[in-house]
Order: structure tokens, then C-alpha cells, then sequence
């Protein structure tokens, strides 16, 4: 059992299977669908996305409360005096200082527990990929100070990339202008956005699913050197089938590369809705 107990949320998108290999404490984010509050780790993800599809509701998501830390940070200190939480980034979302919030309250009563919080600088896959690289350290018996260390080093070398199907669920959301929907459906655009240092930007604008795609290989082959270990996480949002065409181009370019598939978890799907594809890398 690792010494430092890695917390983070189900926006990291990790496999529930590499959730156990690596016990890392996940904490569910809840998601609201017609009225009703689901937690999002107890949502099949075919169901979700039906309903998501159905609903004439907006749904939306309940998160940045420190309850869920609290109640998790109290009870992994029965079992360790060191956690890490690592969460998405602070222009996304109140977590971090929700998680910072919970952290101090669970620290008066703790005295002898230390707790390190971190906002990455990427999401999604990108997280996931963080969160577990510092789990397979911890395991390995590093210091929390160590485990800092790395984890701000990491975050800075992770690449995210990924291409759009819909504008509708971000319109929904409130989270770009209502504009962008005439030029969705007249011009049918599949953007491409990467996430660096915190922060999403569009890089590209191509007209169909499968020039996108081709778009995130091309940049993807420009920040690989094929000098250290390629680690690579595909992620899709119920597209299943484009993103095992994905994978399988990275794997016949990039063989030796340790590649993941990952879903979007319903706190992510809810603003981005089905058809999103995308990849999140670093190379060690």
C-alpha cells in the first residue's frame, strides 16, 4: 500500500479498473438530469448519453462542495498521514478551492495529517494520466514533497487534443455565444481545441470528423521526438468506433507506446455531449 493516498474526481475520466490497480480515491461529482440527482459513478454510460439525448432539459452538474472531500480525506487519515488531491483546472471550475476549503476543515481536527492540493493545468484524459502517474509513484514509496514535484513537472508535458462533434450541449451550458450555433449548423465544423496550461483554445476548424481526426495525429507527431516512453490516452465521448480508429493510427505510428482508452464520464459529457474524440500524451 502506497504511503501518500491520491484523491482526485471523476472529470479524470480513469478506467474503474485502473482505479482499483491503483487505488486511487475517486470522488463522484453529480449530475442533473430531468430534476433528478445522479451520481455520476453510479450512471451506465450508454444509458447517460440516451438520456442525455432525450432530455429536453439542460442537464448540468452539481460540483464545488466540500462535503465529498471532507467525508473522503477523513476517512483514508485512518489509513495514511499523507494525501494528494489533484483536481481540474481552477478556470473550469471552484474545485480547487472547494478541495481547499475541505482541507482545512479536516486538518483541525488531523493535526498530525498533511494535505497537498493541486489544480492541474490539463483535464479529462489529460488529468487522468496525471492523477495516475502519481499513484504508480506513491506506490513506489515516493514522499508526498516528491509526488509535488512530479506531478507539477508532468502537468506541464501532457498534450491535449481533441475535436468536437456539436456545439449544441456547450450552447446549452451557457458556455459560448448562441452565435456559434448558426455557424455549427451552417458551415458544420468539427473544431479542434487543445488544453494547455489551464486554459482551451481552438486551433483548427476543419469540415468533417475525419479531417479533425487527422488534424490531432499532425500535432501529435510534431511534439513527439521518440526520446523517452510515449504514454497516451484515447478518450471519446460515445463514440466508441472513431476512437478505436484512433488508436489504432497511433499504434501503427507510435508501437512501443503504452496507449489507453478512456470514456468521458458523465460530469464531462454533460458539457461537451456524445461525439467528442481526442487524445492526451506525454512522452517521459
Amino acid at each position: 500500500m502506497a504511503n501518500v493516498a491520491i484523491v482526485t474526481d471523476t472529470t479524470a475520466c480513469i478506467p474503474s479498473e485502473l482505479v482499483r490497480k491503483y487505488q486511487i480515491e475517486v470522488i463522484p461529482i453529480d449530475v442533473v438530469i430531468d430534476g433528478k440527482v445522479y451520481p455520476d459513478n453510479e450512471l451506465k454510460l450508454g444509458r447517460f448519453y440516451r438520456m442525455l439525448k432525450e432530455s429536453p432539459l439542460t442537464a448540468k452538474t452539481i460540483g464545488s462542495v466540500p462535503g465529498p472531500y471532507i467525508e473522503a480525506f477523513s476517512r483514508l487519515a485512518s489509513r495514511t498521514d499523507q494525501i494528494l488531491c489533484i483536481t481540474e483546472p481552477v478556470r473550469f471550475s471552484g474545485m480547487f478551492n472547494a478541495v481547499q476549503l475541505a482541507a482545512m476543515q479536516v486538518l483541525e481536527k488531523q493535526k498530525n495529517l498533511c494535505i497537498k492540493v493541486i489544480p492541474c493545468e490539463t483535464a479529462a484524459a489529460g488529468l487522468g494520466l496525471v492523477v495516475m502517474e502519481a499513484a504508480r509513484q506513491a506506490e513506489s514509496g515516493k514522499s508526498l514533497n516528491n509526488l509535488v514535484a512530479q506531478v507539477n513537472t508532468l502537468m506541464q508535458r501532457v498534450y491535449l487534443y481533441a475535436t468536437l462533434d456539436t456545439f449544441d450541449y456547450l450552447i446549452r451550458g451557457g458556455r459560448i455565444p448562441k452565435i456559434a450555433a448558426l455557424a455549427d449548423s451552417v458551415l458544420q465544423i468539427k473544431p479542434v481545441f487543445t488544453l494547455r496550461n489551464g486554459d482551451a483554445q481552438t486551433i483548427a476548424l476543419p469540415r468533417t470528423a475525419e479531417k479533425a481526426l487527422q488534424n490531432i495525429l499532425d500535432l501529435m507527431t510534431e511534439h513527439v521526438k521518440g526520446k523517452g516512453k510515449l504514454t497516451a490516452a484515447v478518450m471519446h465521448a460515445d463514440a466508441l468506433e472513431r476512437a478505436h480508429g484512433l488508436e489504432q493510427s497511433i499504434k501503427e505510428k507510435y508501437p512501443q507506446a503504452e496507449i489507453l482508452l478512456m470514456e468521458f464520464t458523465p460530469v464531462m459529457g454533460v458539457h461537451t455531449g456524445p461525439g467528442v474524440v481526442g487524445i492526451a500524451f506525454y512522452e517521459a
